[in-house]
């Protein structure tokens, strides 16, 4: 979501009756700890993280929207190793990165979902094989296109997202929507031989996310991000072994496990864990380490740190 932008967001167009208290503190994280400094200036307005399954340590970042529909691989001191342009693609507003794994190999998804006044009648995917970069010198330029492209709807209508994850071994994609008070989960299947020239699929309602509430009369009244939309969702990520979702807001990161046989309506209408969000004035990006045991963090800046918590 662009930064000037944020006026125009309602102040509450559901109500939401639910539990009153925010969910309980994990402290199975040690505090967070800054990492690093993106150090490439055109990385001002980070809206989308994953970590690189071919290349652990290296990150895939992309801006909010008014950028190229590229994409940049940052390495472990911050620095820009290769710029990935996405041919025959448009960023009317990208909002999140998905990793995902099938066959054994590793791809990427790219959300073009942004739609702060829920004026989109269709929404877009783009999905890839992550590419190779192991070989290639610093500040390589790639050229490549979606191999798959999903077009979709919503089943009640417009919604802006800003968090997108996919369950590889279901072959199925989750978005969970933003200005809605609770945030609202919705699947689709995750087709690889899908093509832009296609009819958009219907992105189904699955259940309400528990444990996210509404921000209160007086932290309503609070200025900014963590004021009145300190509770929308602004990333989402499944860590590698499919045993944990961390959804991100502006004020907390909350953490959901799934127990091997739950499906993810049953895992996000259970009880999530919680860890505040600190020094990060527009959080909106998240994504899991390669191994799981690391949350990766990030804001809408100009030289952001990439913020880490680690488990204990």
């Amino acid at each position: 979501m662009k930064r000037s932008a944020l006026r125009f967001l309602p102040l509450g167009a559901l109500l939401w009756v639910g539990c009153s208290t925010l969910p309980p503190r994990s402290h199975a994280y040690e505090p967070p700890e800054t990492v690093m400094t993106i150090q490439d200036g055109r990385l001002d307005e980070i809206s989308g993280m994953v970590g690189s399954r071919r290349q652990p340590g290296v990150l895939w970042m992309h801006n909010d929207s008014g950028d190229d529909p590229r994409l940049f691989a940052v390495g472990p001191t911050g620095e820009t190793l290769a710029l990935l342009e996405i041919t025959h693609a448009t960023a009317r507003d990208w909002e999140d990165l998905a990793r995902f794994e099938i066959d054994g190999e590793p791809w990427l998804l790219i959300a073009d979902v942004g739609d702060n006044h829920a004026v989109r009648h269709d929404t877009t995917l783009y999905l890839l094989p992550e590419p190779d970069l192991s070989t290639l010198a610093p500040q390589t330029r790639l050229q490549l296109p979606a191999t798959s492209v999903i077009r979709f709807r919503y089943e009640d209508g417009p919604r802006d997202c800003e968090g997108v994850a996919v369950d590889g071994p279901n072959r199925q994609i989750l978005l969970i929507s933003k200005r809605t008070e609770p945030p609202v989960l919705y699947t689709l299947p995750l087709n690889l031989n899908q093509t832009a020239d296609d009819p958009p699929l219907v992105a189904v309602k699955s259940t309400p996310l528990s444990g996210i509430i509404p921000p209160t009369p007086a932290e309503r009244a609070l200025p900014g991000r963590l004021g009145q939309f300190r509770s929308q969702v602004t990333a989402f990520d499944i860590s590698p072994d499919q045993r944990s979702a961390a959804v991100l807001t502006y004020g907390n990161v909350y953490l959901y496990h799934r127990e091997a046989d739950q499906s993810w309506a049953d895992v996000f209408s259970g009880t999530p864990e919680r860890l505040p969000v600190k020094g990060l004035p527009q959080s909106e990006a998240l994504c899991f380490d390669e191994d799981g045991a690391t949350l990766l963090l990030t804001t809408e800046a100009k030289q952001p740190p990439v913020i880490r918590y680690r488990l204990r």
